[in-house]
Formats: C-alpha cells, structure tokens, sequence
C-alpha cells in the first residue's frame, strides 16, 4: 500500500510506539505538565547538526538562563510529533516537515525558531547503483515515514523520473548509523545520510548519487517546534528557550572545537568525525533563527510536493510563530 501523507497519524504500530513513549515520559514528569521553569525537549535522532543543543546540555546553558531542561531523543520525527502533540514534549528540535504535516492534519503546531539552514543531506547506494534513476525497484532507507529524509528522497526519485509511491521502497530505519548497519546487512541499497555516515559510507565502498548541496544553497535542516498552547502560554519561558539556543549556536561558531567536543561525546563518536561533520556545515548555522531565504523555501514546498508528501503549500501564518525570529529586511 503506497504512503499517504497522514499516514503517521493512523499507523497502529507507530501510535502504540508514540503512546509507549508517552507514558514513559508522563512517569519521568516530562511534558507540558512542568510549569516554572522546567521544559522538556524532544531531538528526533541523534544528529551531528544537532551540536549546538548536545553543547547547551553539557555546558548546562540552559540553567544560566533560568531554565530546567530535559532532552529525550526519539526514533524519528513522525514519534516526536505525536510526543509533542499529546502534550509530553514542550518543545521539539526536529524537521519542519514534523509540524507541517500536523497542521495540515488540522493539529496544533507552530514553527518559533530556525537557524539550522544546512543542507548537510547526501545520498549514497550500493556499488552497482550509479545514479538516483538506477534504484528503481531497490529499498531505500529513511528515518521515519513522513520525516525530511522521506520527502527529500521522495523529491530525489520523483526528479530522476520515477515515481516514490510505486518505484521504489522507503523503508524508515531510523537513525543515520542504523541505516548503515542495514546497508551493510544488505536490507537497504539506497540510503541519505548526514555526515559522519557520508564519510563512513564512502570509506565502504558506496557510491554517492546526489547531494543535497547541489540542489539546494540552504535547506530548513532543524526547526524549533511546539504547541501554540505552550507558546503562547509560556512566552517568558519560549524567550529564555531561544535565547539559550542562540547563545549555544553563536558560541559552536565562536568555540567549534568545544562544541566538537560535546558533539562527539553525545553522540559517541571520534573528535577528528565531529570537527569534520561541523565543518561541512557550520557556515549554515545561524544564531539569530532564520529561516531559510525565500528562495529556499520555495524549494522545500516544491520538494514536498513534486514528492508527494504534502497536498498542497500551507500559508506561512498557519504554521509559523514570528515573535523570536528576526524581522524581514
């Protein structure tokens, strides 16, 4: 049965994942049931784009701003969402393509700060796969079903002449390195990566058969996402929040090789893969929230339809909230 946008909303086995999850955290006290000064924020994956947030965590910049801030991270953004949906995670630090496909499900979500405008995404396939055009009838990994990895390769197939729903198979594998396992266990021949598994795939052996940077100059890689109801009920909290992140991303640029630091052990891996995943993007990373320029945005919504993951472009207004971003020149 081909994916359907709002799949991610009535797949059982996805909502009983995502309820699990919920009452774990419910029994933690996460969730929006924290008042004063307390959030909880959801990561879909581990991530080296994610550097900036592993630096505030191990450096406890969010305490220098008043804050109590829990990191929970998740198998994927289609389990984020619905933990930020029911209520258990206050903030997410994932795609936009999470919060957009709630809206247009008629769900609550508001984007509140960007700034991760990296377009760190390359795909990679086994050896006898030269181009996009030649996985045809070949499993291709993404993180979750509905994530920014499923519409870029959904965009990447439907560019090279196929068709997502019919000529290939998007299998969501989570996490980059698990993708690779799998690759290497011969359960996928098509995968997107981010670095440090480029590198790792190259080292193995893989073709790379695109890359994100040379369809796009910026790509909306992370956003910052929650209820209008937190938002708008916390704006103190919200505004300390960002002024945290900002403060973590402008020091990753000022200080990168703390902020490798942090990164590699988060994620536990080497210093010399953090410093050299950082370096491939950092020039992308901007501290005062923007969103990516128009002109990349354009992108995204034509990448999102082309592949068929979303019915039609949702007005900005709809989705989101700019009170902490910087304002238009």
């Amino acid at each position: 049965m081909p994916f359907r946008r709002s799949s991610w909303l009535v797949r059982s086995p996805v909502i009983l994942i995502a309820a699990a999850l919920a009452f774990a955290l419910s029994a933690c006290g996460g969730g929006s049931a924290n008042t004063g000064n307390s959030i909880t924020l959801g990561l879909p994956v581990e991530a080296t784009t994610l550097a900036s947030v592993y630096l505030a965590d191990d450096k406890n910049m969010w305490a220098q701003h008043g804050l109590d801030v829990k990191v929970v991270t998740f198998k994927g953004d289609a389990e984020l969402a619905k933990a930020v949906l029911s209520g258990d995670v206050d903030v997410a630090i994932g795609s936009l393509t999470g919060p957009l496909t709630a809206v247009e499900a008629g769900q609550d979500a508001k984007v509140f700060y960007g700034g991760f405008d990296m377009p760190a995404f390359a795909w990679f396939a086994i050896p006898e796969i030269h181009s996009v055009a030649e996985g045809k009838g070949r499993n291709w990994g993404v993180t979750t079903l509905g994530s920014s990895t499923d519409l870029l390769t959904r965009y990447a197939a439907a560019k090279a002449g196929l068709n997502p729903d019919t000529d290939i198979k998007i299998i969501q594998g989570g996490a980059s390195a698990a993708r690779l396992a799998a690759m290497q266990a011969g359960q996928l021949q098509a995968n997107i990566f981010t670095e440090p598994q480029t590198v790792f795939a190259e080292k193995a052996g893989y073709n790379k058969i695109l890359d994100l940077k040379d369809v796009v100059d910026t790509y909306p890689m992370h956003v910052a996402w929650g209820s209008s109801s937190f938002v708008d009920g916390n704006p103190d909290r919200a505004k300390r929040f960002v002024d945290t992140l900002s403060a973590a991303m402008q020091m990753t640029k000022d200080q990168p090789d703390v902020a490798a630091q942090a990164m590699a052990g988060a994620m536990k891996i080497s210093l010399d893969d953090a410093k050299a995943s950082m370096s491939e993007w950092i020039d992308k990373l901007y501290p005062d929230g923007r969103m990516p320029s128009a002109e990349a945005m354009d992108a995204f919504w034509n990448m999102g339809l082309q592949g068929k993951l979303f019915e039609s472009r949702i007005p900005d207004e709809k989705w989101l909230d700019p009170r902490f971003l910087p304002a238009a020149s």
